[in-house]
């Protein structure tokens, strides 16, 4: 389903104002900097005001009042299916716990950008690039790869000291195995 950016803006605002807020972690990142006006993908949002898992009541009660249908995602969390006139905001709610993991200085950085007039926060693209050579699944290297060749063209700047210095937030075998993603896609050199 095809959403614009004042559907995405209406459905984080709703959330906000119904206690379900947090940091944008996925694909949309890139998506909002490089000033898409229409998204295919979900919304990934790692939640900073409740946990998907144990304040389940505090997600539901924002999903009625927006008149969202609560699935589950991949993760096993939950996945908000929320309607904006006819378009559809699909938004997957995400914490720290078992395989998943994003660093809380990551979160704590994460810039804010005004959408439709909306203060939305992102994780920085240098994080969002960390976190996908994390993850390291042919998604994800495919979704690094995409984003190499819009470096290397100059459509989205990056900062390579950032992106080294995250790598202190993980043990030395995933700091590796992530700079060796990086590079092989070509993110860094």
């Amino acid at each position: 389903m095809v959403y614009d950016r004042a559907a995405l803006a209406r459905v984080l605002k709703g959330l906000r104002e119904h206690g379900v807020d947090g940091v944008i972690i996925g694909s949309t990142v890139y998506a909002l900097r490089l000033g898409f006006k229409e998204f295919e993908d979900d919304v990934d949002l790692f939640t900073t005001t409740v946990s998907p898992s144990f304040d389940e009541d505090v997600v539901a009660e924002a999903a009625d009042a927006l008149n969202c249908m609560v699935c589950q995602h991949g993760w096993g969390g939950p996945q908000l299916r929320c309607p904006v006139g006819c378009e559809e905001v699909t938004v997957e709610l995400h914490e720290n716990i078992y395989d998943f993991y994003v660093p809380e200085e990551m979160l704590n950085d994460a810039e804010t950008v005004k959408v439709c007039g909306t203060p939305l926060r992102l994780l920085r693209i240098e994080d969002y690039l960390v976190l996908k050579a994390k993850a390291g699944r042919e998604k994800d290297l495919e979704d690094l790869r995409y984003l190499s060749d819009i470096i290397r063209k100059g459509k989205l700047r990056i900062n390579t000291k950032l992106i080294i210095s995250r790598l202190a937030l993980f043990d030395e075998c995933d700091s590796r195995l992530i700079i060796k993603r990086l590079r092989a896609c070509g993110v860094i050199k």
